[in-house]
């Protein structure tokens, strides 16, 4: 492959084209290749573009209709950028943040393409799939260390939210925020936009969420009668998410009973309260998707769950610098 690319390169440039470009194809995180990357394998497998998956799509040939000034972003532009995003959500599940961060950054490209485009009703939805990709990238950066990166996506998605009068997605973007500065050890100001992310109007399993993200905090900051009083408040957010029949949206598809379960094992190991710790770590484990149960982010419920790592000892990591 690498060869025939380098052959019909008009300049003779050296691709390379190896398992993990090939990969991505096969995965569907690169739906459309370049014209050059297709006609090598068209040529090397002996097939049609079509026979590859490779035709443009109608939601692609608008995108670039959008993209090229040409039409105003419509329901069909902001569905197609919204369902790849899905679908990069899903692949980081079973992969890590470093698989698809580039993807997702190529999608924000194009969503800012579209806010920019955008008029009137079809603005506001632009500009919160926007928003919903800032946070995400916000989101990745954190597993990657990049601190800086981290905050920078982060305030502009509670930026664009303010801007929209969107409170779940500002909520969000506070609770991130302050779960990247837990990680640096900053707990006062985690605190603080954990607390104001909770001033939001948000559904019950962000709600639960926040309840023991700020169990936690205080349990590290030393507030043992707070932290007790914000657990019991989780577990009964919880009961009550168990017992609804509502289901979280895509946008915030991971608040489910047993991620949050797995939760409350952190903030009990906060609090010292190891063995039952790692009760909640297993159980929630053992009724996640398997998909979830192996994934990047639950790698400190397997270290909790085994009686390995602790927060403190490794989750939340030395103070480090932005950057």
């Amino acid at each position: 492959m690498a060869r025939w690319i380098s052959e019909h390169d008009e300049r003779g440039r050296e691709h390379p084209f190896d398992a993990n470009h090939l990969g991505k194809l096969e995965r569907g995180t690169v739906r459309r290749p370049g014209v050059l990357i297709r006609s090598a394998l068209c040529a090397v497998l002996d097939a049609t573009e079509a026979d590859l998956g490779f035709t443009a799509e109608a939601a692609d040939a608008r995108l670039d209709t959008i993209g090229a000034g040409l039409a105003r972003p419509d329901d069909a532009a902001v569905d197609a950028v919204a369902a790849v995003l899905a679908r990069l959500r899903r692949l980081e599940d079973v992969t890590s943040a470093a698989e698809v961060v580039s993807a997702v950054r190529s999608q924000l490209a194009v969503a800012t393409r579209l806010a920019e485009n955008a008029c009137g009703t079809m603005w506001d939805r632009a500009v919160g799939l926007l928003s919903e990709l800032e946070q995400y990238l916000g989101w990745l950066a954190i597993p990657l260390q990049r601190w800086g990166e981290s905050r920078t996506h982060l305030d502009r998605t509670a930026m664009v939210a303010m801007e929209v009068g969107d409170p779940m997605r500002l909520s969000m973007a506070l609770s991130f925020a302050a779960y990247r500065n837990m990680l640096r050890r900053d707990v006062n100001s985690a605190l603080a936009l954990s607390r104001a992310a909770e001033r939001e109007n948000v559904d019950q399993g962000h709600r639960t969420y926040l309840a023991f993200q700020r169990a936690e905090l205080l349990a590290y900051d030393n507030q043992r009668t707070d932290a007790v009083n914000a657990l019991l408040e989780a577990d009964g957010d919880l009961d009550r998410l168990s017992a609804s029949d509502g289901q979280p949206d895509d946008a915030g598809y991971w608040y489910t009973p047993a991620v949050l379960l797995g939760n409350r094992g952190l903030v009990r190991d906060a609090m010292g309260e190891h063995t039952a710790a790692r009760g909640a770590a297993w159980d929630a484990l053992a009724t996640m998707p398997a998909e979830w149960a192996t994934a990047e982010w639950s790698t400190q419920q397997r270290a909790l769950a085994t009686g390995g790592t602790t927060p403190t000892a490794g989750r939340v990591l030395s103070p480090v610098a932005d950057g």
